[in-house]
């Protein structure tokens, strides 16, 4: 039986864009009104949590702090200060911001202002009063002594901020995309969750409530699990992209719609841009959005075959595909990142394995390793990859859907790039 198409008609295509064009103004319009509520006087007074602080030296070799900070109402913001601050991380805050540079995309995407008479607020003060996000991530750095240990784990299970040293460390692997929770991690935890209450449930329903659609029954369980994960962690882009397309899969599949397809994923980032204009900034929602684009060019193309060969095919496809995107974002390049598609293959069993280690106290078995490969010395190199050439690698890769020649153009082109990146640009 063929899957069913999602529209019928050009016209109810039609309809639907619209609709979500109209959406995506009205949101834009209420956040330029929340623009012009801050802008319009020059020192505006908040109150925001904040979410990341990160030391720096400045040219004169004074230390200052770069604080993240996160309002419910005027989104993400950074400030600086030259206070000698403790840890003031998932506290809450009011401080003063200076708002004469503050353009409206600058807005969008996360501004930056002066600031001056930052203050913890009351009640945040009370470490006792840590709430259950808090607990958890403690409950995890707790296990390792290693700094970078006491990070990392915390990031890939709670998307808990990172230090810029960390991201540089991961960076030379090409593994940010593990580290940061996406569409892989979802997935993962969507084989745990099956096994733990899909074979249990199976037996019960078939023995007491056979006439039960067993599928609607997990996708329901699994939905609402997930979608307390994702609250729990802050509904990070790249993750609530992910939750996004699991929703809309699952509501595809129990209507026998076609699911691995360019419209679906053009859809979820029209849906989600459209109530979240924020989105159009957002790096990681941009990098998770063109993982799936390329994992589906892939498909589209390469489907079929050998699934041992077929795995390693695309994280090597999808590692080379990404490059020129990536770099456009992070410039910083080095040869051990060419592990980066190997990483991937492994990266399913051992985040289980962690899932179960930190479970039973015992988070910081493989620690060592990992710390060696952090620490590992290796020439890096910046390689900026200038937008005019990422736009117009965006378009060849849109013309690659549509006839299988430009694929092979496509796919000559990232030959090229490999070459010239990872051989070339070291000795230039």
């Amino acid at each position: 039986m063929e899957p069913l198409a999602l529209f019928y008609s050009r016209k109810s295509r039609a309809l639907f864009i619209a609709a979500c064009i109209a959406v995506f103004c009205v949101n834009l319009a209420l956040e330029y009104s929340r623009f012009l509520e801050i802008t319009q006087r020059k020192f505006f007074d908040l109150n925001a949590s904040i979410i990341s602080q990160t030391l720096k030296t400045n040219k004169r070799g004074t230390n200052y702090w770069v604080l993240r900070f996160e309002s419910d109402r005027h989104g993400t913001f950074f400030t600086t200060t030259y206070e000698d601050l403790r840890d003031i991380t998932r506290l809450g805050a009011k401080l003063t911001i200076i708002t004469d540079n503050i353009g409206f995309s600058d807005y969008l995407r996360g501004f930056y202002a002066p600031s001056f008479k930052i203050s913890i607020l009351p009640d945040f003060s009370d470490a006792s009063d840590d709430g259950l996000y808090d607990r958890a991530v403690s409950f995890i750095a707790d296990q390792h002594e290693n700094a970078y240990m006491r990070e990392l784990f915390p990031a890939i299970f709670f998307a808990s901020p990172q230090s810029v040293e960390l991201r540089s460390a991961v960076t030379k692997y090409a593994a940010a995309h593990l580290i940061a929770l996406s569409g892989m991690h979802l997935g993962i935890l969507s084989l745990i969750l099956g096994a733990i209450i899909g074979v249990p449930y199976r037996m019960i329903q078939s023995r007491f409530f056979p006439w039960r659609n067993g599928f609607i029954d997990l996708s329901a369980v699994s939905l609402f699990a997930f979608g307390f994960y994702l609250v729990f962690t802050g509904s990070v882009p790249s993750l609530l992209r992910a939750y996004a397309m699991f929703a809309f899969g699952l509501f595809l599949a129990a209507r026998h719609i076609k699911l691995v397809s360019f419209e679906t994923l053009f859809i979820i980032a029209i849906v989600l841009t459209a109530f979240a204009p924020r989105m159009m900034f957002s790096v990681g929602f941009i990098l998770s959005l063109s993982g799936v684009f390329y994992i589906f060019l892939y498909l589209r193309h390469f489907g079929g075959g050998s699934k041992i060969v077929a795995a390693l095919g695309l994280s090597v496809y999808v590692f080379a595909a990404m490059l020129p995107i990536v770099h456009y974002y992070f410039p910083p390049t080095a040869l051990t990142q060419l592990f980066g598609p190997i990483l991937t293959l492994i990266y399913a069993p051992f985040y289980i394995i962690e899932i179960v280690l930190h479970l039973i106290g015992f988070g910081d078995l493989l620690d060592s390793a990992l710390i060696a490969a952090i620490n590992l010395e290796v020439t890096q190199w910046n390689f900026k990859v200038p937008l005019w050439l990422c736009l117009s690698y965006v378009a060849l890769s849109i013309a690659a859907i549509f006839h299988k020649y430009i694929h092979y153009l496509f796919i000559f082109f990232l030959i090229l790039w490999l070459v010239w990146q990872y051989l070339i640009a070291p000795f230039s």
